[in-house]
């Protein structure tokens, strides 16, 4: 690592405008050539007023290059206002201005004449005194009352007492107070002592985080100047290339690890020589340069509509194919059309990660409900933050800082970017013991589960819910089946048109599977589960092949491990992308979920228009009971309605409920038609 003595001067601030508006900078330059080069005084001036109409109002936040362009168009104004009978009124204000702004500043003398020059030193006399200041070393920061001032060998300080400050990287600081009053000059002199090493060092990029020793010591930040014109050149870099000196002050005897970060580049990790520390100097180091870390994220979905965002910042619609990112974790989320994908992802440096994104409902948390104070508050909002961890089943957004749950509630029904929501309510008492966890449906249908913010994972119940999503389908053989104590396999109670032409008897037992003994339905499914899309059956004769198909299921109703509004989202989206029957079985289990929150209405607008074409298990027999027992739930006023739908499940004798395997519709409808009689 090479090393150069950082001479005094160095740390002397540089006026540059290289970093600056261009635009601002041009006007400001033209103004001074249509006086220099045409006299055109007019266009001159409006120049300078444009100047001073943008900066003027940012005055008390500008940066030191920007004061002076700023002093010097005042001081413009003023001379050329002089010149017109029309704009001598304003002289006097001008040059007040730039007092105020700037009273070190010294007007140019070859442009200003000598009355305006008298009138400037007396404006300033009014209430300003010189005073002649020394710095050893110089290249300082002088304060004055605390606010940042040019450490300059004359200042005009304002009249009254005033507290001044000098202080260097590397120097024990000093500090004096003196009593400024018209027409009388002051003096004053600094004299540091050293107290350690100082080492400067100059960064690229800007905005790296500087750490010794692993203690952070802030961020490099701003442009070098021309001071640093030496230190850029010899790497091919420009000084802009590089930030501002960042000074690395009271460095303690030894040697020490520096350490500098930034997003989107790799860290870099220097040992500091003991001699940087002793005997005691100012040091700079060679500018150091962070190397890029990126990799590339590709996302895509057989989902259409998809927009992907990375920590909040959208990359545009899927799919997205090696895009470039800087290394390091990222909030993924795809929203869609309806629903959403998220995942915490982290890029590595030089690796390619692809992402199969595939909608899942959008929970939106609404935060914690009221101000009431208890304990295990700021435990249980920490919690809810990081629910999004927990979840498989659905796509989590957690609650935005400083958005009241009422705010947030107007937010996602406005902009339709969830399609559940999560409110937590803590239970009114003398002690708060409970909280209420509130999930819904934009629409309304809700469920709510009572914690304890003090136990060990208040969430963790809500979160198993969430992520239980019921199956609506599952690989079967067209069979209806049971378990009969003392029969050699499952008894077959009911068997699809193909499955009886292939061979299968109803009423007779299943013995053997793939040429080994069925005791039972459940090995019967661990058979499906390995087999290679059919399977071999025998009722003690010849064996019977019949292909895995796909059989409908009913989702449970009033299950405690599941969350029906989450439910109902997954069977909406389910519905979305879905066509023929597996459409109308999804259908099916919205109107099961809606007769779960009591929708009877709603549910029969859903299973009116919904067609199965299968006989057998849960099919089109199995849609017209629960037609049927909705209208019986709306009372007396649809007897006639409910009937006829009992009447239209008793032509399916191998309908089902729950499954293949569940109940027989058509005795069922029998008795609802018995019991309506």
């Amino acid at each position: 690592m090479r090393l150069c003595r950082l001479l005094p001067f160095a740390l002397l601030f540089c006026l540059s405008l290289g970093a600056q508006d261009p635009v601002l900078k041009d006007t400001f330059l033209q103004g001074k050539a249509l006086w220099a080069t045409q006299g055109d005084r007019e266009g001159a001036a409006a120049r300078f007023e444009k100047v001073v109409q943008t900066l003027a109002p940012q005055a008390a936040s500008l940066e030191a290059a920007w004061i002076q362009v700023l002093s010097e168009s005042y001081n413009w104004l003023a001379v050329l206002d002089d010149r017109h009978a029309q704009g001598k009124p304003k002289v006097q204000g001008h040059l007040q201005a730039l007092i105020d702004l700037n009273p070190d500043f010294e007007v140019d003398r070859a442009l200003t004449s000598q009355r305006l020059v008298a009138l400037f030193d007396r404006l300033k006399a009014e209430k300003y005194a010189p005073v002649k200041l020394s710095y050893a070393p110089e290249g300082g920061i002088l304060t004055v009352d605390g606010r940042p001032s040019a450490a300059l060998p004359r200042k005009f300080l304002p009249f009254g007492a005033r507290t001044l400050r000098y202080s260097r990287p590397g120097f024990a600081p000093a500090e004096l107070s003196l009593e400024i009053a018209p027409r009388e000059a002051k003096a004053a002199d600094f004299t540091l002592a050293r107290t350690s090493s100082a080492v400067t060092l100059h960064v690229q990029p800007s905005g790296a985080e500087v750490l010794l020793d692993g203690r952070s010591l802030g961020h490099t930040r701003g442009q070098a100047g021309p001071e640093a014109l030496d230190l850029a050149v010899p790497l091919g870099l420009r000084p802009e290339d590089l930030s501002e000196a960042f000074v690395i002050a009271d460095l303690a005897p030894g040697k020490h690890l520096l350490e500098l970060r930034a997003p989107c580049f790799r860290a870099k990790v220097l040992q500091l020589d003991e001699s940087l520390a002793t005997p005691w100097a100012d040091h700079t180091l060679e500018p150091l340069r962070l190397e890029p870390s990126k990799g590339t994220l590709s996302v895509t979905s057989a989902w259409a509509g998809g927009e992907l965002f990375l920590s909040g910042q959208s990359q545009g619609p899927l799919p997205v194919s090696q895009l470039p990112v800087c290394s390091g974790p990222y909030d993924l989320l795809v929203r869609f059309p309806g629903g959403g994908f998220s995942q915490r992802i982290t890029v590595e440096d030089g690796k390619a990660l692809a992402v199969e994104a595939r909608p899942k409902p959008r929970l939106a948390c609404l935060g914690l409900e009221g101000e009431t104070d208890f304990t295990g508050r700021a435990r249980f909002l920490s919690l809810l933050d990081a629910l999004g961890a927990q979840l498989q089943q659905v796509a989590y957004l957690p609650p935005r800082p400083g958005e009241t749950p009422k705010q947030a509630l107007a937010r996602v029904k406005a902009s339709r970017e969830a399609e559940l929501i999560l409110l937590a309510t803590p239970v009114p008492d003398k002690v708060i013991h409970r909280i209420e966890l509130m999930v819904a449906t934009l629409d309304g249908e809700e469920d709510r589960l009572l914690v304890k913010p003090l136990e060990q994972d208040p969430l963790g119940p809500l979160a198993a819910r969430l992520n239980t999503v019921p199956p609506t389908q599952e690989p079967g053989l067209g069979l209806s089946l049971l378990d009969v104590p003392g029969e050699p396999g499952p008894w077959v109670l009911a068997a699809s048109e193909a499955a009886q032409k292939a061979g299968i008897q109803v009423g007779k037992a299943i013995t053997q599977a793939n040429g080994k003994p069925l005791p039972s339905v459940r090995d019967l499914r661990l058979v499906m589960a390995g087999a290679q899309g059919s399977v071999a059956l025998s009722q003690g004769g010849v064996p019977v092949v019949l292909p895995i198909q796909s059989e409908g299921l009913e989702i449970p109703l009033s299950a405690a491990d599941l969350c029906y509004p989450s439910v109902l989202a997954h069977l909406r989206l389910q519905y979305a992308g879905a066509k023929g029957d597996e459409a109308s079985l999804a259908r099916l289990n919205l109107g099961l979920a809606l007769m779960h929150f009591r929708k009877y209405d709603k549910a029969i607008d859903l299973l009116r228009d919904a067609r199965l074409s299968r006989v057998s298990g849960v099919s089109q027999g199995t849609l017209d009971y629960h037609m049927g027992l909705c209208f019986l739930r709306l009372g007396s006023t649809y007897q006639a309605e409910a009937a006829q739908a009992f009447r239209q499940a008793m032509k399916y004798p191998q309908a089902t409920l729950l499954g293949p395997d569940g109940p027989l519709v058509a005795p069922l409808a029998r008795q609802a038609l018995e019991d309506l009689k």
